[in-house]
């Protein structure tokens, strides 16, 4: 299908538009920012990128040669009304279709392996494709991450599966029918928690062959008993249909054993020991044997931007993670706190609405940090168009004051990384957390720390 794809910059969107290009139709798209990295990757491969200004419909007709009948315009739910492109297709008459129907269509003509959950599902889909990559299904896969071996979020294979993390936050994880489904777990996020409980039941029983849920939450076991047909568990307990024993978590590492094979992650915490036992049981389901699988495992780099170490310099280490929800940031403290002396906590919230859907539950999480970490937040991500701005990250620092003290709103960056450079020690650890761009602060202090060690001794 030819495309042109308004917000061609986002990761879910830019994954579609690779799979397309690479797969022979003429792609196109734009965006509002540019100098986006998946806008630099697609621009790379040759992908032609317009400003959002209303021009680019008819400027990649005039460029591709097609007709209006001859492509679709593909957006999200993020992308409004009003958006100029948008205005332009409906003006030339150009048919429309969301990136959730998009990837519906591609992945259920395959024999596709379904990730959704609240948090987790990234790094289990990205394992997922990652094994079967390794060990020869040649699969197709979108996940909403780059997998750091592959450098990439995306990718076309010639085999019959298709791996997808199947997003819940719009609703359109029901469209997707999976030969095999998993959710890693569900709390309260973008939707109300009955909502939710809805929606993932109606996910799984859309899966053809096998259902797997974690068996250590609680409200994944709630629906499994709501479902019709068989559900399997997966976690530690021994009433798990699928168990994990001998848990062994290093600063760096996890290790475990399944079905009498032994299991190694270059990945610390009990959460991931649970994503890799849901990816084994997921490939292993697949074809492959649980050998080859432990092999595949043991070589799995990660994904970017989960708990992942961008530098140590002076004994300072410094983690960028895509934590973005309550039970995400409880993930990541959580780890942290094994490898770790002190830790300085830095969150960008991710957009108004979901700070405000979530604000209790940001608060309680913060307001539980212990007397060694000090938080610091940056103003709330503004994605541009109408939303109503009724919260602030100062409000949700004012509120974690009352349990605990070392909490701070600074919305310069600067000050920022300049504070932490001087306050950090050897030992500490920097845990920069958010969906957006607050990441870009690591290699500020990377470069920022050893100046304020040395004004420190001076």
């Amino acid at each position: 299908m030819n495309a042109y794809f308004v917000g061609i910059g986002g990761m879910g969107m830019s994954g579609l538009a690779k799979i397309l290009h690479n797969a022979g139709f003429k792609v196109a798209g734009s965006d509002r920012n540019l100098e986006g990295d998946y806008c630099k990757r697609l621009l790379a491969m040759g992908v032609k990128i317009y400003p959002q200004d209303g021009s680019g419909p008819t400027a990649f007709m005039k460029d591709s040669g097609l007709k209006p009948n001859e492509f679709r315009i593909v957006k999200s739910t993020a992308v409004e009304d009003q958006v100029p492109d948008i205005l332009s297709a409906v003006e030339l008459g150009l048919e429309q279709i969301m990136r959730s129907d998009l990837l519906a269509m591609m992945f259920n003509a395959k024999k596709g392996i379904a990730v959704g959950g609240t948090a987790g599902k990234t790094t289990t889909t990205g394992l997922v494709a990652w094994i079967g990559k390794y060990c020869g299904l040649e699969p197709s896969c979108a996940v909403g991450g780059i997998i750091s071996g592959l450098d990439t979020n995306a990718f076309q294979g010639k085999g019959p599966h298709f791996i997808i993390e199947a997003d819940e936050s719009d609703g359109s994880i029901v469209k997707y029918q999976p030969w095999a489904s998993v959710v890693t777990n569900i709390s309260r996020d973008h939707k109300d928690l009955e909502e939710l409980l809805s929606l993932f039941k109606n996910f799984l029983e859309n899966t053809t062959e096998f259902r797997l849920v974690c068996g250590e939450d609680d409200n994944c076991r709630k629906i499994a008993g709501r479902c019709q047909g068989s559900v399997k568990t997966y976690g530690f307990n021994r009433t798990c249909d699928y168990q994990a024993e001998d848990v062994k978590i290093s600063n760096s590492s996890s290790s475990f054993t399944f079905a009498d094979t032994r299991f190694e992650i270059k990945m610390p915490g009990e959460h991931n020991v649970l994503n890799a036992l849901a990816a084994i049981i997921l490939t292993h389901r697949a074809g492959i044997g649980l050998e080859e699988i432990a092999a595949a495992i043991k070589a799995f780099p990660g994904m970017k931007r989960r708990f992942e170490l961008v530098g140590n310099v002076c004994g300072v280490k410094i983690i960028d993670d895509f934590a973005h929800n309550p039970v995400e940031i409880e993930a990541a403290v959580r780890t942290a706190r094994k490898s770790s002396q002190r830790r300085f906590i830095v969150y960008q919230p991710h957009g108004y609405g979901p700070t405000s859907f979530t604000r209790n539950e940001l608060i309680e999480v913060f307001s539980g940090l212990q007397n060694d970490e000090f938080l610091f937040l940056d103003e709330i991500f503004y994605g541009g168009g109408t939303v109503n701005r009724n919260i602030s990250s100062a409000e949700i620092v004012e509120e974690v004051k009352r349990n605990f003290d070392n909490a701070w709103f600074i919305a310069d960056r600067g000050q920022l990384v300049e504070r932490i450079s001087k306050e950090a020690r050897s030992g500490d650890m920097v845990l920069v957390m958010g969906a957006r761009d607050i990441n870009q602060i690591c290699h500020q202090l990377l470069e920022k720390i050893p100046a304020g060690k040395n004004q420190q001794s001076a």
